[in-house]
């Protein structure tokens, strides 16, 4: 009596010890019971904290499934982790915020799946750790190591230390899954050298699962406002002196604004790596060197790369997610 476990993908790790994975990328499984006596498969999943390694949760028989006999069962068990995982917390406003937010990196636990049979008590082991994010096709490779890219800077090899003055240089690194505190290294260092752009920066969250950031030549701000409810209208009025005037009945006065930026000529390359922000699930943007940073909307990004040409511009519509609102009668 045994069971067997291969990965579908081949080159994709599921051992006993803990290996990188993206945790919005499948990691199936192949499950073979020899017994053809076995009806039931089962999954136990084990919580352990990156910060010392201690089990939080032993959640037994998370999985149940039926089996064929000799067929292998397939499980993907990033959706098993995804039902488990808290990912969409953001709680940033400054870039000390955004050093200490690591869980935002790589997952705040590591999961060992248990898994065995109604036969076979037994557990084979798969552990793994999953970086926050997920590669598009033509990216992605079967092994995640410690040396991942975690921004599409790194990936496309496009360095960004020393080109904005005052502003900050931000670099995300792994460290080995197996270690008891197993999380990510956040650094940020105030830049010395490099050119004093006026159009602000722009910081997001990389689908590779760590920061990416881009200093933007122009800034544009664009204020805008609309009525709420209903807006009634009339001639006019007299006070209590006597003295005309027209009825502020607006009802409700909703606040709000934009920002168009431009970063100048880029190569090839740096646009590559700038154009992973329309795949983004949180953009900051920080207006000078010293602002904190903001939680916008991305309205819009181009960063058009051709073949034909060695670069262009790129350029970003953002909208305030944050409002205001004033009534009046």
């Amino acid at each position: 009596m045994a069971i067997t476990i291969s990965t579908q993908i081949t080159g994709q790790e599921a051992t006993s010890t803990f290996t990188y994975c993206y945790l919005y990328e499948p990691l199936k499984i192949s499950i073979l019971e020899d017994d053809t006596s076995s009806e039931k498969i089962y999954i136990d999943l084990e919580v352990i904290s990156i910060d010392d390694g201690v089990t939080v949760v032993y959640e037994s028989k998370y999985g149940s499934f039926d089996r064929n006999p000799n067929r292998a069962l397939t499980v993907n068990l990033m959706d098993i982790a995804q039902q488990y995982h808290d990912s969409n917390l953001f709680k940033i406003s400054s870039i000390s915020d955004l050093t200490q937010a690591k869980d935002i990196v790589v997952s705040k636990y590591k999961y060992s799946f248990n898994i065995y049979s109604d036969i076979t008590t037994t557990p084979v082991l798969v552990k793994k750790l999953p970086i926050i994010g997920g590669r598009m096709f033509r990216d992605f490779e079967s092994i995640v190591s410690t040396n991942q890219s975690l921004t599409e800077a790194e990936l496309y090899n496009v360095d960004l230390t020393g080109r904005w003055l005052d502003y900050p240089n931000i670099t995300n690194s792994l460290v080995s899954a197996s270690l008891s505190d197993a999380n990510p290294t956040i650094t940020s260092s105030v830049e010395t050298g490099g050119k004093k752009n006026c159009g602000g920066m722009l910081i997001w969250k990389s689908r590779f699962g760590g920061w990416m950031y881009w200093g933007m030549d122009i800034a544009v701000l664009n204020s805008s406002g609309s009525y709420g409810k209903s807006l009634q209208v009339g001639m006019m009025e007299g006070n209590d002196n006597g003295n005309p005037y027209v009825q502020v009945d607006y009802t409700e006065r909703v606040n709000s604004y934009s920002y168009n930026l431009k970063a100048l000529s880029l190569n090839n390359e740096e646009l590559k790596a700038v154009q992973g922000i329309a795949n983004s699930v949180a953009v900051y943007y920080m207006e000078t060197s010293t602002s904190k940073l903001e939680l916008m909307r991305l309205s819009s990004s181009t960063a058009p790369v051709s073949t034909l040409t060695n670069g262009g511009d790129f350029s970003v519509s953002l909208k305030s997610i944050s409002v205001t609102n004033q009534k009046s009668r």
